[in-house]
């Protein structure tokens, strides 16, 4: 709270007590210590003087003549949290100040007043609001930066979802171009003809993975991905995108192990999406797989079901398991082909299904990336 006419570098301080005499005194010391000293005979006097003026500190009676100095307290703390009140009591009023420091007040000291005391009430209370107010001070900062990248990151958001769209149809009509040269349909081409060809398909399909990660990834961050849930036999879902790969597994000369667990039933989730996820982790088991198995496990509980991938690859090191589910990271292999977002979007997927990722892995002993959905969100 600002005030008008505040002094830089002046501590105020405001000196509550019925005790004309008392109140005088105790300001006189307190000015030739250098402190600016205002006073107040009254709570509603003091309460005046507040609303007026910021005081760093406030002495306060807790009997006063009008009200009691609890009631003051408590209409500081509700217009300045910054100001520090200091209640002033006899011996016999201990409990009462006591009573104060458990609704807000810094400390206490007693009649009569020792002035070394006070003086060291005063250098901590200080101190103390010194640190309340520099947090509040780096706290709104930190908000109005934190506001700032959010809009910084929904700009980027767009920015990329527009410009993806933008690509996406291009791309889609050079691919079917290129599709329909190399079937021969636009004439005859010799093999050096269909090589390149081939090769700029295949980058072509590389571009359209990347434009669509970049689709979901911006839809994902703004919160207007689309999800479509439905009951899905999981246990037939996974057993086609595994047909889906028996092609490519055998090219690698892997072996593929199946663990599916009988009767899995069905699981309420978005078919699409979950395929997504399963192809991703299934893409990168076989790709960073050069000799060895690739282990496919599906289980589950009444609540749950439980998909695994395991590889005999490379492995990760203990330092980037952390690392691996973030954007644009590709741990395993630097030369490998791909964006980057797989799984970051698969661990954003499972989420927005109510579910869990993780990847389990130590180098040399390969990787086992794990997911787990509850059957039905509606109950979750």
């Amino acid at each position: 709270m600002r005030f008008p006419g505040r002094r830089i570098n002046v501590i105020d301080i405001l000196v509550v007590d019925d005790d004309a005499g008392a109140r005088k005194s105790f300001g006189n010391i307190l000015k030739l210590k250098g402190y600016g000293v205002e006073t107040a005979g009254t709570g509603q006097e003091a309460i005046s003087k507040i609303k007026e003026k910021f005081f760093n500190i406030v002495f306060l009676d807790i009997r006063l003549p009008d009200i009691s100095g609890l009631e003051v307290l408590k209409t500081i703390s509700d217009f300045n949290e910054d100001i520090v009140t200091i209640m002033v009591t006899a011996y016999a009023s201990i409990d009462s100040s006591i009573d104060a420091i458990n609704k807000d007040a810094y400390s206490y000291i007693t009649k009569p007043v020792n002035m070394d005391q006070v003086l060291q009430v005063i250098g901590k209370a200080l101190e103390k609001q010194r640190l309340a107010m520099e947090n509040k001070r780096l706290l709104k900062e930190l908000k109005e930066a934190n506001e700032k990248l959010r809009e910084m990151d929904a700009r980027k958001s767009d920015f990329v979802a527009n410009v993806s769209h933008e690509f996406k149809n291009p791309l889609a009509v050079i691919k079917q171009s290129l599709t329909i040269v190399l079937e021969g349909m636009a004439g005859e081409i010799n093999p050096k003809q269909k090589e390149i060809l081939e090769a700029g398909q295949r980058n072509i399909e590389r571009l359209i993975r990347l434009v669509m990660d970049l689709l979901d990834l911006s839809k994902i961050e703004s919160g207007k991905i689309e999800m479509k849930r439905d009951k899905i036999d999981i246990t037939s879902l996974v057993d086609q995108l595994l047909k889906d790969y028996e092609n490519e597994i055998s090219r690698k000369n892997l072996v593929l192990n199946k663990d599916i667990q009988p009767d899995m039933g069905m699981v309420w989730a978005d078919k699409d999406k979950l395929t997504e996820v399963i192809i991703n982790l299934l893409n990168n088991a076989i790709k960073y797989t050069n000799k060895g198995s690739v282990t496919v496990k599906l289980s589950g509980t009444e609540d749950e079901i439980r998909f695994e991938v395991a590889d005999t690859g490379p492995g990760i090191k203990k330092e980037y398991l952390e690392k691996i589910f973030d954007k644009f990271e590709r741990i395993l292999a630097e030369r490998q082909e791909g964006t980057g977002l797989g799984l970051s979007i698969a661990k954003d997927i499972v989420r927005l299904h109510k579910g869990n990722i993780w990847v389990e892995s130590e180098p040399g002993k390969g990787s086992k990336f794990i997911f787990t959905l509850p059957r039905d969100l509606r109950r979750s």
